[in-house]
């Protein structure tokens, strides 16, 4: 890329798709030239951006969006004939642009109809490719299509502008006219017909390469305002009633909102507004139509005061304004700042992430202004990736910007972009985006895989991100050659570990190599070598990467697949410093009396800091999860934060195949079964640690195969050692003591795991363990009482003994060891073990196995044994006395064979034999 061509680059202005920053809502709430005359913005509001953003930062439309009862994500996990290490290979595929509204709900609080069109639109306003939520579209009949095709025109603020007045129970007379065919349009006159608000049509130019010029219809733009209009009639006028923004703390927290029309339009607009003129014009237009349709002739008394109120629910006076404290954002500025403050990289929360968005293919040379937005245009998934990732690069967390000083050998380009772009953003502008674009395509490297034979769309692959890096630092003769060393080495069949390990290795140092403030370490790597390009392999799956500085630690995940790639926070940031924490606590005393809506969903984000901080989310506090979830308000798990994490989803899961795992057959309409199903299909499911992680507790459920029919995953079939360790069992037994909401529920799990052939041809090797034993009989008498193991070895009695009666005895004689060697005996317990224990099936290598076992004084076994004999109810009978004397005979062989291996182990009596030796 010439020199010339770098610098126009950097001084051309273009179109701008970001979310307003934080700083931007500030500003503009404290300019009242915004609205000529005497009103502005009234805080409270629906108008203000900061409800948007607080909304956005909480997560509300994420969880919404991906998670809803309401809506039946597509999603499928296949299983292959192939083998990997003796492990099934499964492919996972995600749909969103197939995800649809569930036509039914029982026992819903709203109309079906309502609930179906609402998650409709929802679906049809956020397409959401990547498992990430973006109003980006994904087909040429999208809404953000529809409305940038003509953002040309003011009829695009008026239309928004409409939507949201409709959402607040005004009466806008929009209308979708179909007169003519091929010519059908929205349209909105003014009262008296001299103006025209809305005039749009509904046939647009197709976005798709191939079919330039192919008008296309916008189904999804005439849906979603013929939704809207219909909540101006029945039966959707009563559903709006009950879904209302909420007044009270308690209507908050059950979270009806989330299902109301004005929650879905200010989410919408918050995504789409993305610079203050177009703020500007998107206020305006609701003045002008509240002003206009209050002039409609016919309006009644009581119509006429609901616009006077929904006008002064808009705006306020500004002499008013100045005297107000409800200057929300200055709060929510001050306490942002220092905890960006505190952060070791550029993003504190998911939302901050850089999203892709779509590219023009090609910017002229010559361009000085905005740049054609047709057909021509790509994801630029991998684009974004590199964008965030080199953004954490370059950061230097002691002054909050980013450089690239500590990079030798920079190409040109990355210095001038980061010279450009110093200072973090929330969210990255489209000039940012194409800037990056320019920064990575058509670079001179033949090596560098691209989707498009303009050489723009970078492909995914961990080898392909080596190359372009190369050629970002093509000075650097250190990098280029590592790169060069270690991706030029010939493929041989059967050694893809070994070239992965390389890759990967290769990969971390480079990383460290360019970056100057922090030490980058793996924490976690699932990666394969897979098909790419051009008959071509790399290597696709996750890595998670640890940043560490002045003692911190923040963690990153990069997605890299043949599809898509994507950068992503492993976590909130939460490690605030003292100043940001003292902030925090001093603005939620502040807001602690707050009425408004905007004050409460304020302090629901502040209050879900603070519950970060205290490690008292239910994403960090298994018994917070289990409690919310108990009570069965399912809208309150939407409003705790982002459902992000993988550890997240898999605990929200555990609860439900542990809790509801084997009640009453579930009906298909159940809507926490809706929840999980989509919890589970946004996880990497052909990923074994996500998959393993996600779905390990399914053992646990008796309908599993019933409930999840999109899943190809039978673990009664084809789970296998190699998938299933020793590790996950104990996690799992944990789990399902700790999760399980009473003593019948844990009892019904653990029977339903132990029906699977793993326990029982494993039985030795997963119960025998002293981990087993410590979970099944010290923790569980915690938790459920005295009798709870007694239930635990009839399960196991009942599930294993008829399949391995011998491995069970081994378990019995082991777990008797056990417990007559803790510090405390349990009498009972100990009397229990004995029950069960077959000693005929003890076999010379089982105590031969048990001798090994560390920490257990076999001569103190058999003194309890002993004095307690007396408890075991050993009777004047054959069998009785046989049974006792064959146990305390295989105890004193573990005691002989111990005291054997020890005198042979001891050096002085090894030099005395060695002594005794040589005199003979």
């Amino acid at each position: 890329m010439s020199t010339s061509m770098i610098l126009k680059l950097m001084l051309v202005i273009h179109t701008v798709y970001a979310r307003l920053e934080l700083c931007d809502i500030h500003m503009l709430q404290e300019r009242a030239d915004l609205i000529p005359g005497e009103l502005t913005i009234n805080s409270g509001g629906p108008l203000n951006l900061l409800r948007g953003y607080i909304m956005c930062k909480s997560g509300y439309m994420h969880n919404k969006r991906f998670f809803s009862q309401g809506i039946d994500t597509d999603y499928s996990l296949k299983k292959s004939d192939k083998l990997k290490e003796n492990i099934h290979v499964y492919t996972y595929t995600r749909n969103p642009e197939n995800d649809k509204s569930y036509k039914n709900m029982i026992r819903s609080r709203f109309n079906s109809r309502y609930t179906f069109e609402l998650h409709q639109q929802m679906i049809y306003m956020f397409p959401c490719e990547n498992n990430t939520l973006s109003i980006e579209p994904c087909r040429n009949d999208s809404f953000t299509w529809f409305l940038r095709a003509h953002d040309s025109k003011l009829d695009t603020s008026h239309l928004l502008a409409a939507l949201l007045l409709l959402s607040e129970g005004i009466d806008v007379p929009i209308k979708i006219e179909k007169n003519i065919k091929g010519a059908e349009r929205i349209f909105l006159k003014s009262w008296t017909g001299e103006f025209v608000f809305i005039d749009l049509s509904l046939w647009i130019e197709s976005n798709i390469p191939g079919n330039a010029g192919e008008k296309v219809y916008q189904k999804e733009t005439e849906s979603i305002v013929e939704f809207f209009q219909r909540l101006r009639m029945e039966p959707f006028l009563s559903d709006l009633q009950k879904c209302n923004m909420p007044k009270t703390q308690e209507h908050l927290n059950k979270g009806y909102f989330l299902e109301s029309p004005q929650f879905l339009i200010q989410s919408y607009i918050f995504e789409y507004i993305d610079n203050v003129d177009q703020y500007r014009l998107f206020v305006a237009a609701v003045r002008v139509l509240l002003l206009d349709l209050e002039l409609y002739p016919g309006r009644t008394e009581n119509q006429k005061k609901y616009f006077k109120k929904t006008l002064d629910y808009c705006f306020i006076e500004k002499k008013l304004y100045k005297s107000s404290e409800d200057n929300y954002t200055t709060d929510i500025l001050s306490l942002k700042s220092k905890i960006d403050k505190s952060a070791i990289l550029p993003f504190t929360s998911p939302a901050m992430v850089p999203l892709y968005t779509h590219v023009p293919e090609h910017i002229p040379e010559n361009s000085a202004g905005s740049i054609q937005d047709g057909p021509l245009q790509y994801s630029n998934h991998v684009e974004t990736m590199l964008l965030s990732l080199f953004t954490c690069l370059t950061y230097n967390p002691e002054i909050n910007k980013c450089s690239t000083m500590h990079m030798p050998g920079a190409s040109l380009g990355l210095k001038a972009f980061f010279n450009k772009y110093t200072v973090p953003t929330e969210s990255a502008s489209q000039t940012k985006h194409r800037d990056w674009c320019w920064i990575v395509s058509k670079l001179n490297n033949s090596n560098i895989k691209y989707a498009r034979e303009s050489r723009t769309e970078l492909c995914g692959g961990l080898a392909n991100i080596l190359y372009v890096i190369s050629e970002l630092f093509v000075e650097n003769n250190d990098v280029v050659a590592a790169i060069e060393n270690v991706t030029s080495i010939p493929y041989n069949e059967g050694s893809e570990s070994e070239r992965i390990e390389s890759i990967k290795r290769l990969f971390l140092n480079i990383l460290n190599y360019l970056a100057g403030n922090h030490q980058i370490r793996i924490k976690l790597s699932a990666l394969e070598y897979l098909p790419a390009v051009g008959r071509t392999f790399d290597i696709f799956g996750s890595i998670t990467l640890s940043f560490e500085a002045d003692n911190r630690e923040e963690s990153i995940r990069l997605d890299i697949h043949p599809k898509y790639s994507k950068f992503s926070l492993v976590s909130e940031f939460s490690d605030y410093s003292e100043d940001a924490r003292t902030e925090l606590m001093q603005i939620i005393r502040n807001y602690s009396f707050m009425e408004s809506y905007i004050g409460r969903i304020i302090r629901n984000y502040l209050n879900n800091n603070i519950k970060r901080l205290e490690k008292k989310t239910p994403e960090q506090n298994q018994s917070t999860l289990n409690t919310m979830l108990d009570r069965n308000v399912l809208n309150k798990i939407f409003l705790w934060g982002r459902i992000d994490s993988l550890e997240y989803k898999a605990s929200i899961v555990r609860y439900f195949f542990i809790n509801r795992g084997k009640i009453r057959k579930l009906h298909t309409d159940n809507q926490l079964l809706r929840i999980i199903r989509n919890i589970i299909g946004s996880v990497s499911l052909g990923n074994l640690v996500e998959r393993k992680k996600i779905l390990i507790s399914c053992m646990c459920c008796f309908n599993y195969n019933e409930y999840f029919t999109k899943i190809e995953y039978d673990p009664k079939e084809f789970l296998t050692a190699a998938e299933f360790n020793n590790n996950d069992v104990w996690g799992l037994l944990g789990d399902i003591i700790d999760i399980s909401s009473s003593e019948e529920i844990f009892n019904d799990s653990l029977c339903n795991l132990l029906s699977h052939s793993i326990f029982f041809k494993r039985v030795v090797n997963i119960f025998g363990a002293y981990t087993s034993f410590n979970a099944f009989c010290i923790r569980l008498i915690k938790v459920h009482g005295f009798d709870a193991p007694q239930n635990v070895m009839k399960c196991m009695k009942e599930e294993i003994e008829a399949y391995n009666a011998r491995g069970l005895a081994h378990v019995w004689f082991l777990w008797l060891l056990y417990a007559c060697a803790e510090p405390l005996s349990n009498l009972r317990l100990i009397k229990s073990i004995y029950m069960y224990l077959e000693p005929t099936y003890i076999s010379c290598e089982y105590i031969s196995d048990a001798k090994d076992i560390k920490n257990i004084d076999f001569n103190h076994v058999l003194s309890v044994l002993e004095a307690k004999k007396y408890l075991l109810g050993i009777e004047e009978n054959e069998v009785s006395k046989a049974k006792y004397e064959k146990t305390i005979s295989d105890i004193k062989k573990c005691s002989l064979l111990v005291s054997s291996k020890q005198l042979l182990t001891n050096p002085n009596t090894a030099r005395k034999r060695s002594h005794l030796g040589n005199q003979a």
